[in-house]
């Protein structure tokens, strides 16, 4: 019975085996040369192991299902057929286990290695480009194969960091130009509460003292029409209410003079933080005309990764590996001169932030 059940595992692991060899072959021959002869020999080291561990547990099988001492001949069969069906239910079950775990380790470590081949690729040849540089692969020796693959590499890390410093660059300009906006509107808004307060004071004031300054008008208009008649009593007594109210005019005339200087005060000092504020935002226009400069160079070193890249793919029809290598080589230059002015032109967006960052801090010192 233990001979029956082994040779059933021992197919079905042959089965399994050819499982993970048919999935191995259609992964993509780049996971194999990617990884070469040691996962495959990992492969069937692993099913070897299994198939090690299985014999062991069945040579076990005594010891965890005893025979008993004692009882018929059918019974003890009866028992032994009971005991292999358990050991059978119990390895298949491991088994199974072990063999999904692996084919999902080995489907995920293809995944992972066909992804990080394809962001690294960053190339866009075509079909009919990709074709030709397959097939010059496909012709070169193993040395040459592998300084063609690493110069294509190099080519697409390059474009691939060209690509991310544009993305930074986009998602970093659109906050310094949301930014900018929201610092104008608080610089032209400086101090309006301030001069708003002043402002109504004056108002209030110059209502307050409306009923007064109307009052000694009206006494100074009797005043001349008392001298004019020469009713010299009358004078006498408009006289004296117009000298008494002469010193409280004056104060309320200095109040309300007080007030307006205030104000004045107020308003110069708004337009001289506006005018401070405004010259600390114009310390980035430097840097923005640096980015018009860097963006015209970024716009120079397209057009060169353009026309390297049209040469590398003439080259690749050609199929003479020394020209293939030497057009690749230059497009790689290419490619890192272009994500060079993207990155330098990141570098120009963050002085322009941090200018504005300034300029934000400035604002926020300022009291209320």
């Amino acid at each position: 019975m233990q001979t029956e059940a082994w040779k059933e595992m021992i197919s079905e692991q042959e089965a399994t085996a050819c499982c993970c060899s048919l999935l191995e072959r259609t992964s993509s021959h780049n996971f194999i040369d990617h990884h070469g002869l040691v996962e495959e020999k990992k492969g069937r080291q692993h099913i070897e192991d299994i198939s090690t561990e299985e014999i062991a547990l069945m040579e076990t099988s005594d010891i965890l299902f005893p025979s008993p001492i004692a009882g018929s001949h059918s019974h003890m069969m009866e028992q032994s057929n009971v005991r292999h069906r358990q050991l059978s239910s119990f390895a298949h079950l491991i088994f199974r286990s072990r063999l999904l775990i692996g084919l999902v380790i080995l489907f995920s470590a293809g995944t992972i290695y066909f992804a990080s081949s394809v962001e690294a690729a960053g190339i866009d040849l075509g079909v009919t480009a990709q074709k030709a540089w397959d097939s010059v692969l496909n012709k070169a020796d193993a040395q040459t194969k592998l300084t063609l693959k690493q110069a294509y590499e190099k080519v697409g890390n390059w474009k691939t960091q060209e690509q991310a410093w544009e993305q930074k660059i986009k998602t970093l300009h659109a906050a310094n130009t949301a930014e900018l906006e929201r610092l104008r509107v608080e610089i032209r808004q400086t101090d309006d509460a301030k001069v708003a307060t002043l402002a109504e004071k004056v108002k209030q004031t110059q209502a307050r003292y409306e009923p007064l300054f109307a009052l000694y008008s009206s006494v100074n208009r009797q005043l001349d029409a008392a001298k004019a008649i020469k009713n010299k009593e009358w004078s006498a007594a408009i006289r004296t209410q117009a000298e008494t109210l002469r010193p409280v005019v004056k104060l309320a005339r200095e109040d309300i003079r007080i007030k307006k200087k205030e104000l004045a005060e107020a308003r110069k000092r708004k337009s001289a933080e506006i005018k401070r504020l405004r010259a600390m935002l114009a310390g980035a226009d430097s840097a923005k005309k640096q980015i018009q400069t860097a963006k015209k160079q970024a716009s120079l070193a397209k057009e060169r990764y353009s026309k390297a890249l049209q040469q590398f793919k003439q080259s690749t029809k050609q199929s003479q590996t020394s020209r293939v290598l030497s057009s690749l080589n230059t497009l790689a230059s290419a490619a890192e001169k272009w994500a060079g002015t993207k990155q330098s032109i990141h570098t120009l967006e963050q002085n322009v932030s941090t200018t504005y960052v300034k300029v934000r801090q400035e604002i926020a010192k300022r009291p209320k």
